[in-house]
């Protein structure tokens, strides 16, 4: 009998060190979570055609920039934007624009930004985006050179980060920062015709940031929708190649706004991730998806959630991961189900945000 109360006691002191009772799941019945999490810095090199028939196109990307930059701000994200031309032939390999390199502290930057992309309709005709980034991260890299070089030894003396980021103040690299994500956009309304292979820009582009950091390249583009289109561009097919071998996205140049593919491309550019694979294969009927977000999130960030609960932030703290939102499943804003990879997708405005939780229930295959 001692040896019960013992063990009923022990099961007390337990209970009121953790007042919530988890129960056990039934068998097969799996729970998936994932944080999404951004890049930490992000360099954005946009390519935009200054050729004759541009001129509504760049405004329309100046207007909607604002779609661009939220997720970067939402983020507190530490990038830098630069614009260059497709036009290889007068300035080739310069940026252009009054400030050339815009940074989260850039005042007034959407009017900033709005200026540098106008770029005028007097470039040549012909086109050639691909060359164009090229030469300016060819300029780029000797430019910052030995910027890089007395940063990498400053910082091999730090043991704190800092030590590191007062490295980076004291030297610092204006654009291909070492650490950053490169992201490319090309804008315009006809094909590439820049004169190498497209695998060679391929790797030129993958390797901006040094052997070894690939993954950290993405190239996106917004121009005449392939194989064909209403507006009078010209296919993209070779930055449309482009940007499925980098994972990037793809917008049309026909679209009377730009702001839902300039919404596309910043989850894109910031590293959000749109596929959660998982741990299992599942019954597709048993999915139940939910996403977490602070208590504090804006109603703006969860506008797209079928439903959204937020009765559990009832005395939390703004940063609590208490408002349940629903998304919808299927549909250009929806989650779907690829079983080709057992994944989840997130499409369009579904994209889970920054700071937010995954949870995905299921049974496995076979389990019921």
């Amino acid at each position: 009998m001692r040896y019960v109360s013992a063990a009923l006691l022990a099961l007390l002191v337990t209970a009121c060190r953790d007042d919530r009772l988890v129960p056990a799941l039934p068998p097969g019945l799996r729970v998936d979570t994932y944080a999404q999490r951004s890049a930490s810095k992000v360099d954005v090199l946009w390519v935009v055609d200054d050729s004759g028939s541009m001129a509504p196109r760049q405004a329309n990307l100046a207007r909607n920039f604002q779609a661009f930059i939220a997720l970067f701000r939402q983020g507190s994200i530490d990038f830098r934007l630069a614009v260059t031309t497709t036009d290889i032939f007068v300035r080739p390999g310069e940026l252009v624009g009054t400030p050339q390199v815009l940074a989260p502290d850039t005042p007034d930057l959407e009017s900033a930004f709005a200026r540098n992309v106008q770029v005028g309709t007097l470039g040549s005709a012909y086109e050639a985006g691909l060359e164009a980034a090229r030469l300016v991260l060819e300029q780029q890299a000797e430019k910052g050179a030995p910027w890089r070089e007395a940063l990498a030894a400053c910082e091999a003396g730090c043991d704190t980060e800092t030590c590191r980021e007062s490295c980076a103040v004291r030297y610092p690299v204006a654009f291909l920062r070492p650490g950053a994500f490169l992201y490319l956009v090309f804008v315009t309304d006809e094909e590439d015709r820049s004169p190498y292979e497209l695998r060679a820009y391929w790797r030129v582009f993958e390797q901006a940031q040094g052997i070894g950091n690939d993954g950290t390249v993405v190239a996106s583009a917004i121009i005449g929708d392939v194989p064909a289109n209403g507006c009078g561009a010209t296919p993209g097919t070779r930055y449309l190649e482009l940007a499925r071998m980098t994972g990037g996205e793809v917008g049309s140049i026909c679209d009377a706004e730009f702001a839902d593919t300039l919404r596309a491309l910043a989850t894109s550019a910031v590293g959000l991730r749109r596929t959660f694979v998982l741990s299992h294969v599942p019954d597709p009927a048993t999915l139940e998806v939910h996403v977490r977000y602070p208590c504090g999130v804006a109603a703006e960030a969860v506008a797209n959630c079928e439903a959204v609960d937020r009765e559990a932030c009832e005395g939390q703290s703004a940063d609590a991961l208490e408002t349940v939102c629903t998304p919808q499943r299927d549909g250009p804003d929806g989650w779907r189900y690829e079983p080709e990879r057992s994944a989840l997708f997130f499409a369009g405005r579904s994209v889970p945000g920054l700071g937010a939780r995954v949870e995905v229930r299921y049974f496995e295959e076979g389990a019921r």
